[in-house]
């Protein structure tokens, strides 16, 4: 080999391998940006979707807090009234108030269907059954099954809401 030839061969090496690493470091960096931006969309949707998803859930539970106050009211009213108490509640307005404003029952309802939470739905349903009966039974409840009824209703679906706190917390990583 010549001078001239191995002269050649020494600026080419000096020349390419610069090139090629600046080729190969952009190469490099475009694919990590790409997938470190990839991942932070991901994580950014999912703390979107966590975080709907608690508002639906608080949602549920101040839904089944208005039903609450509803049923509450007239269970109240029927154990003052079967009792012969004098109450301050109206019986027949507070079984109004009931009917024409049950939609927050149904809308939590739907709710728990929707977020599939099948343990709250369970503890809602053994709240409701108690309810039921408050509306079934009304005024031909007997003194002591009203005053029972009327105390389980007031105090309120506690093992519904109690279900519904890990799914506030578990989920908050």
């Amino acid at each position: 080999m010549t001078n001239e030839e191995i002269q050649l061969l020494s600026d080419t090496v000096k020349v390419g391998f610069p090139i090629l690493g600046t080729l190969l470091g952009g190469a490099i960096g475009a694919l990590s940006t790409y997938f470190i931006t990839r991942l932070n969309h991901k994580n950014e949707n999912a703390k979107e979707a966590l975080r709907k998803r608690h508002e639906l859930i608080l949602k549920a539970a101040g839904e089944i807090a208005e039903f609450e106050h509803l049923i509450g009211t007239y269970a109240f009213a029927i154990s003052n009234h079967v009792q012969g108490l004098e109450g301050e509640i109206d019986m027949e307005a507070a079984r109004q108030n009931l009917i024409s404003q049950n939609q927050p029952l149904r809308r939590a309802r739907m709710i728990l269907k929707i977020l599939n939470l099948k343990e709250a739905e369970r503890h809602l349903e053994e709240y409701l059954e108690f309810t039921r009966e408050v509306i079934a039974k009304g005024p031909k409840l007997k003194p002591e099954r009203a005053s029972e009824l009327a105390k389980i209703v007031t105090r309120g679906p506690v093992l519904f809401y109690e279900s519904l706190a890990p799914e506030l917390s578990a989920n908050d990583s």
